[in-house]
Protein backbone atom coordinates (compact mmCIF):
# COMPACT_ATOMS: atom_id res chain seq x y z
CA UNK A 1 0.00 0.00 0.00
CA UNK A 2 0.87 3.47 -0.92
CA UNK A 3 1.11 6.37 1.56
CA UNK A 4 2.22 9.79 2.65
CA UNK A 5 3.77 11.05 5.02
CA UNK A 6 2.97 14.38 7.00
CA UNK A 7 0.25 16.22 8.51
CA UNK A 8 -3.49 14.43 7.96
CA UNK A 9 -6.00 16.51 6.67
CA UNK A 10 -8.50 18.05 8.65
CA UNK A 11 -11.53 18.06 7.07
CA UNK A 12 -12.73 14.43 6.13
CA UNK A 13 -16.11 15.85 4.66
CA UNK A 14 -18.94 13.85 5.06
CA UNK A 15 -19.34 10.53 6.61
CA UNK A 16 -19.04 8.86 10.16
CA UNK A 17 -17.39 11.01 12.71
CA UNK A 18 -13.40 10.08 13.40
CA UNK A 19 -12.11 7.79 16.14
CA UNK A 20 -8.83 8.08 18.11
CA UNK A 21 -7.66 5.07 20.03
CA UNK A 22 -4.48 4.86 22.03
CA UNK A 23 -2.34 2.40 23.64
CA UNK A 24 0.36 3.36 26.24
CA UNK A 25 2.47 1.04 28.23
CA UNK A 26 2.87 3.57 31.11
CA UNK A 27 5.42 1.60 33.37
CA UNK A 28 4.49 0.41 36.44
CA UNK A 29 5.48 2.98 39.81
CA UNK A 30 9.11 1.31 40.03
CA UNK A 31 10.53 4.19 42.65
CA UNK A 32 14.28 3.16 40.82
CA UNK A 33 13.20 4.26 37.59
CA UNK A 34 14.73 7.26 35.64
CA UNK A 35 12.08 9.26 36.16
CA UNK A 36 9.73 8.56 39.63
CA UNK A 37 5.56 7.96 38.91
CA UNK A 38 5.22 10.76 40.92
CA UNK A 39 7.58 13.12 38.63
CA UNK A 40 5.34 12.07 34.86
CA UNK A 41 1.98 10.84 36.28
CA UNK A 42 0.55 14.28 34.75
CA UNK A 43 2.65 13.75 31.37
CA UNK A 44 1.40 10.25 31.23
CA UNK A 45 -2.05 11.31 31.36
CA UNK A 46 -1.78 14.38 29.04
CA UNK A 47 -0.37 12.17 26.69
CA UNK A 48 -3.80 9.92 26.39
CA UNK A 49 -6.29 12.19 28.16
CA UNK A 50 -8.08 13.15 24.56
CA UNK A 51 -8.17 10.40 22.38
CA UNK A 52 -11.62 9.02 22.59
CA UNK A 53 -10.20 5.35 23.93
CA UNK A 54 -7.33 4.56 25.89
CA UNK A 55 -5.93 1.23 26.41
CA UNK A 56 -2.81 1.11 28.86
CA UNK A 57 -0.60 -1.52 30.71
CA UNK A 58 1.15 -2.03 33.52
CA UNK A 59 -1.04 0.12 35.63
CA UNK A 60 -1.12 -0.47 39.37
CA UNK A 61 -3.85 0.37 41.83
CA UNK A 62 -2.07 3.85 42.65
CA UNK A 63 -1.59 4.80 38.97
CA UNK A 64 -4.93 3.93 38.08
CA UNK A 65 -6.26 5.97 40.85
CA UNK A 66 -3.81 8.81 39.91
CA UNK A 67 -5.03 8.85 36.49
CA UNK A 68 -8.60 8.70 36.63
CA UNK A 69 -8.25 11.95 38.78
CA UNK A 70 -6.58 13.68 35.81
CA UNK A 71 -8.99 11.91 33.21
CA UNK A 72 -12.16 13.19 34.68
CA UNK A 73 -13.90 12.39 31.13
CA UNK A 74 -13.02 9.15 30.97
CA UNK A 75 -14.49 5.74 32.67
CA UNK A 76 -12.48 2.67 32.65
CA UNK A 77 -12.56 -1.16 33.49
CA UNK A 78 -10.28 -3.74 34.23
CA UNK A 79 -8.61 -5.65 37.05
CA UNK A 80 -5.03 -6.49 38.45
CA UNK A 81 -3.44 -9.81 37.44
CA UNK A 82 -2.82 -11.09 40.84
CA UNK A 83 -5.32 -13.49 42.13
CA UNK A 84 -6.76 -11.53 44.88
CA UNK A 85 -6.92 -8.57 41.92
CA UNK A 86 -4.24 -6.30 42.89
CA UNK A 87 -1.08 -6.00 41.04
CA UNK A 88 -0.62 -4.67 37.17
CA UNK A 89 -3.82 -4.38 34.97
CA UNK A 90 -4.71 -3.75 31.43
CA UNK A 91 -7.60 -1.22 32.30
CA UNK A 92 -9.33 0.21 29.38
CA UNK A 93 -10.44 3.85 29.36
CA UNK A 94 -13.06 5.47 27.24
CA UNK A 95 -15.30 8.91 26.93
CA UNK A 96 -18.16 8.60 28.38
CA UNK A 97 -19.75 11.59 26.49
CA UNK A 98 -19.67 8.95 23.43
CA UNK A 99 -19.79 5.73 25.10
CA UNK A 100 -22.24 3.40 26.53
CA UNK A 101 -20.36 0.86 28.23
CA UNK A 102 -21.98 -3.20 27.48
CA UNK A 103 -19.68 -5.34 29.27
CA UNK A 104 -16.41 -6.24 30.14
CA UNK A 105 -14.09 -9.04 31.43
CA UNK A 106 -10.85 -9.91 32.09
CA UNK A 107 -8.88 -13.10 31.49
CA UNK A 108 -5.79 -14.82 32.22
CA UNK A 109 -4.01 -15.70 29.25
CA UNK A 110 -3.07 -19.39 30.06
CA UNK A 111 -4.55 -23.14 30.07
CA UNK A 112 -7.54 -21.65 32.81
CA UNK A 113 -8.22 -18.39 31.75
CA UNK A 114 -11.01 -17.57 34.21
CA UNK A 115 -8.74 -18.54 36.98
CA UNK A 116 -7.53 -15.13 38.85
CA UNK A 117 -3.89 -15.25 39.17
CA UNK A 118 -3.03 -17.87 36.66
CA UNK A 119 -0.01 -18.92 34.98
CA UNK A 120 0.37 -20.07 31.52
CA UNK A 121 3.15 -22.25 29.96
CA UNK A 122 6.66 -20.66 29.84
CA UNK A 123 5.75 -17.23 31.30
CA UNK A 124 7.35 -16.08 34.47
CA UNK A 125 4.03 -14.30 35.50
CA UNK A 126 0.44 -13.88 35.30
CA UNK A 127 -0.38 -12.25 31.90
CA UNK A 128 -4.08 -11.27 31.40
CA UNK A 129 -6.05 -9.90 28.63
CA UNK A 130 -8.96 -7.07 29.42
CA UNK A 131 -12.23 -7.36 27.26
CA UNK A 132 -14.45 -4.36 26.58
CA UNK A 133 -17.97 -4.25 24.70
CA UNK A 134 -18.68 -0.50 24.07
CA UNK A 135 -21.65 1.43 22.31
CA UNK A 136 -20.18 4.27 20.22
CA UNK A 137 -23.40 6.60 19.88
CA UNK A 138 -22.06 9.22 17.66
CA UNK A 139 -21.02 6.34 15.21
CA UNK A 140 -23.93 4.14 15.78
CA UNK A 141 -21.85 1.01 16.44
CA UNK A 142 -20.20 -1.32 19.11
CA UNK A 143 -16.55 -1.72 19.31
CA UNK A 144 -14.87 -4.78 21.14
CA UNK A 145 -11.49 -3.76 22.51
CA UNK A 146 -9.34 -6.37 24.06
CA UNK A 147 -6.23 -5.17 25.69
CA UNK A 148 -3.04 -7.20 26.61
CA UNK A 149 0.06 -7.50 27.92
CA UNK A 150 2.62 -10.93 26.61
CA UNK A 151 5.30 -12.38 28.27
CA UNK A 152 8.35 -11.11 27.72
CA UNK A 153 10.04 -14.59 28.49
CA UNK A 154 7.76 -17.05 26.87
CA UNK A 155 7.26 -17.64 23.34
CA UNK A 156 4.88 -20.03 23.82
CA UNK A 157 3.27 -18.50 25.96
CA UNK A 158 3.10 -15.69 23.51
CA UNK A 159 2.26 -18.15 21.00
CA UNK A 160 -0.53 -19.90 22.74
CA UNK A 161 -1.92 -16.14 24.02
CA UNK A 162 -2.32 -15.62 20.14
CA UNK A 163 -4.83 -18.00 19.64
CA UNK A 164 -6.75 -17.02 23.07
CA UNK A 165 -6.86 -13.35 21.66
CA UNK A 166 -8.03 -14.03 18.61
CA UNK A 167 -11.10 -16.19 19.87
CA UNK A 168 -11.75 -13.63 22.53
CA UNK A 169 -11.37 -10.61 19.78
CA UNK A 170 -14.85 -11.59 18.45
CA UNK A 171 -15.16 -15.16 16.31
CA UNK A 172 -16.60 -16.76 19.31
CA UNK A 173 -19.32 -14.30 20.22
CA UNK A 174 -22.61 -13.73 17.85
CA UNK A 175 -23.06 -10.52 19.66
CA UNK A 176 -23.43 -8.06 17.30
CA UNK A 177 -19.88 -6.03 16.72
CA UNK A 178 -19.14 -3.34 14.41
CA UNK A 179 -15.67 -2.58 15.34
CA UNK A 180 -12.95 -4.70 16.85
CA UNK A 181 -9.50 -3.55 18.43
CA UNK A 182 -7.34 -5.83 20.01
CA UNK A 183 -4.25 -3.33 21.57
CA UNK A 184 -0.97 -3.89 23.76
CA UNK A 185 2.38 -4.71 24.17
CA UNK A 186 2.75 -7.69 22.85
CA UNK A 187 6.47 -7.92 23.49
CA UNK A 188 7.32 -9.14 19.77
CA UNK A 189 8.59 -8.00 16.67
CA UNK A 190 5.60 -8.05 13.90
CA UNK A 191 8.46 -10.35 11.99
CA UNK A 192 7.57 -13.00 15.39
CA UNK A 193 5.46 -16.29 14.09
CA UNK A 194 3.03 -15.45 17.52
CA UNK A 195 2.32 -11.64 15.86
CA UNK A 196 1.03 -13.60 12.47
CA UNK A 197 -0.58 -16.05 14.24
CA UNK A 198 -2.55 -13.58 15.38
CA UNK A 199 -3.18 -11.63 12.74
CA UNK A 200 -3.99 -14.79 10.39
CA UNK A 201 -6.29 -16.46 13.17
CA UNK A 202 -8.35 -13.75 14.00
CA UNK A 203 -8.31 -11.57 10.35
CA UNK A 204 -7.15 -8.50 12.03
CA UNK A 205 -4.77 -6.04 10.13
CA UNK A 206 -2.24 -3.74 11.47
CA UNK A 207 -2.63 -0.05 11.85
CA UNK A 208 0.78 0.67 11.01
CA UNK A 209 0.59 -0.57 7.67
CA UNK A 210 -3.04 0.42 6.59
CA UNK A 211 -2.67 3.94 7.58
CA UNK A 212 -2.88 6.88 4.92
CA UNK A 213 -0.17 8.64 7.20
CA UNK A 214 2.23 8.23 9.93
CA UNK A 215 3.98 11.07 11.59
CA UNK A 216 7.36 9.23 10.78
CA UNK A 217 8.34 7.19 7.72
CA UNK A 218 9.13 4.65 10.57
CA UNK A 219 9.12 3.94 13.85
CA UNK A 220 9.46 2.09 17.13
CA UNK A 221 7.36 1.99 20.43
CA UNK A 222 9.91 0.22 22.96
CA UNK A 223 12.86 2.92 23.24
CA UNK A 224 13.86 2.67 27.58
CA UNK A 225 13.30 5.89 29.14
CA UNK A 226 16.25 7.46 26.62
CA UNK A 227 15.92 9.24 23.89
CA UNK A 228 19.23 8.62 22.21
CA UNK A 229 17.28 5.04 21.89
CA UNK A 230 14.85 6.02 19.30
CA UNK A 231 16.42 5.22 16.27
CA UNK A 232 16.92 1.85 17.20
CA UNK A 233 13.44 1.22 18.91
CA UNK A 234 11.51 -1.81 18.53
CA UNK A 235 7.99 -1.68 17.31
CA UNK A 236 6.10 -4.10 19.72
CA UNK A 237 3.19 -2.19 20.46
CA UNK A 238 -0.02 -2.43 18.68
CA UNK A 239 -3.66 -1.84 17.08
CA UNK A 240 -4.51 -4.08 15.23
CA UNK A 241 -8.30 -4.00 13.81
CA UNK A 242 -11.18 -5.77 12.35
CA UNK A 243 -14.14 -3.56 10.51
CA UNK A 244 -15.44 -1.32 7.76
CA UNK A 245 -12.87 1.71 8.93
CA UNK A 246 -10.34 3.76 7.34
CA UNK A 247 -6.94 4.56 9.58
CA UNK A 248 -6.14 7.89 8.64
CA UNK A 249 -2.89 8.46 10.94
CA UNK A 250 -0.93 6.88 13.55
CA UNK A 251 1.90 8.25 15.58
CA UNK A 252 4.26 7.04 18.63
CA UNK A 253 4.24 9.97 20.10
CA UNK A 254 7.73 11.46 22.10
CA UNK A 255 6.89 13.23 25.52
CA UNK A 256 9.81 14.01 27.22
CA UNK A 257 10.53 15.61 30.88
CA UNK A 258 14.01 16.54 32.19
CA UNK A 259 15.16 15.04 29.09
CA UNK A 260 13.93 11.60 29.24
CA UNK A 261 10.63 9.97 28.04
CA UNK A 262 7.68 9.31 30.46
CA UNK A 263 7.79 6.00 30.04
CA UNK A 264 9.91 3.00 28.88
CA UNK A 265 7.19 2.44 25.81
CA UNK A 266 6.20 5.59 23.85
CA UNK A 267 2.69 5.81 23.08
CA UNK A 268 0.65 5.04 20.20
CA UNK A 269 -2.33 5.89 18.53
CA UNK A 270 -4.35 5.69 15.72
CA UNK A 271 -7.04 7.45 14.41
CA UNK A 272 -10.00 5.96 12.14
CA UNK A 273 -12.21 7.74 10.11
Amino acid sequence: MAFSFGIPLLAYGQGLPELSFGTFNVRYDNPQDTLEWSERRNEVALAVRYFDLVALQEVLPNQWADLRTRMPQHESFGLGRNADGTGEACPVFWNRDRFDFLKGDVRWLSLNPNQPGSVGWDADLPRIATVVLLFDRQRKQTVRIVNTHWSHVGPEARMNAAALIAGWSGWDSDESQDLILVSGDFNAEEERPEIRSLLDLAGLQDTYHTTNYRCRKAFGTFTTFLPENLANATRIDYIFYRGDVEVDWVCADEVIKYGVYISDHMPYHAIFK
